[in-house]
């Protein structure tokens, strides 16, 4: 089985992307975050047409997410973690007896602000849905853009990012406390050379550079992590050459894991 996250920062722009990456890697399920569709204008025929079911929850210009998958979607939550109803950051399901949990995690912009400490208090509320949903389904992965850097391995640069947003204390810290109640950054578990990330900004250079974070996650329960035989960082998506029939490409790239 093999599952996949991917922050495709718009699915208008890229739906060409999400297609030929389906057609290269076969996830079985694949999440998308920053969407920045209303479910209205969400292309579901594009994937249903070649076989795939689709579960989503959108909003205008900004977040969304969705989860296309070969299996239908039993057990649906709908933006169960929340701040408000008007913020589309989370969607989950239950795939072949896993609960998965598709997250955009809020950006924060700064420390010290009041969007950091919205932030904050949006983990909150995800610490306490992934306690309650773990209890209730011991196979669950918790996966998407987190948007925060987990130790300074992750950046580019640590004395660059220290106490910035997406390395602050404040957030690492709420990420512990996540992995404490029994998941797994499942990326630890393989070799992957010093400065891997998986976003990278558009300016600058950053991507030739490799002046990135890594912030894409797979968070894997105890029974997940028994099943996980392989994980990849599909950084050719970055490249503009990629894509056949879309040039622009996404400032993240795909993570995937395969279970047996």
């Amino acid at each position: 089985m093999i599952i996949a996250t991917w922050n495709v920062n718009s699915i208008k722009v890229r739906l060409h992307a999400v297609l030929q990456y389906l057609s290269e890697e076969s996830p079985d399920v694949l999440v998308l975050q920053e969407t920045k569709s209303i479910d209205d204008n969400f292309p579901l025929e594009a994937f249903t047409d070649i076989g795939y079911h689709v579960i989503f929850c959108g909003q205008k210009t900004y977040n969304g997410v969705a989860i296309i998958s070969v299996l239908p979607a039993e057990d649906i939550h709908y933006n169960p973690v929340k701040n408000n109803e008007y913020e589309m950051r989370s969607i989950s399901a239950v795939y072949a007896g896993i609960r998965i949990v598709n997250l955009y995690v809020v950006n924060g912009q700064n420390v010290d602000t009041p969007k950091y400490d919205y932030k904050i208090k949006w983990l909150k509320k995800l610490l306490a849905y992934s306690k309650k949903e773990l209890s209730l389904n011991q196979n669950m992965l918790l996966l998407g853009d987190f948007n925060i850097a987990p130790t300074d391995d992750d950046v580019f640069d640590a004395d660059v990012t220290k106490d910035e947003i997406l390395c602050s204390d404040k957030e690492r810290d709420m990420l512990s406390k996540l992995l404490a109640l029994g998941f797994h950054d499942l990326f630890y578990d393989y070799d992957f050379p010093s400065q891997t990330f998986t976003w990278w900004d558009y300016r600058g250079g950053a991507f030739q550079r490799n002046i990135g974070y890594r912030i894409d996650l797979l968070l894997a329960s105890d029974q997940v992590r028994s099943r996980c035989t392989n994980y990849f960082i599909d950084k050719k998506t970055r490249h503009k050459s990629w894509c056949v029939n879309e040039p622009r490409t996404s400032d993240h790239v795909p993570v995937r894991v395969l279970l047996d």
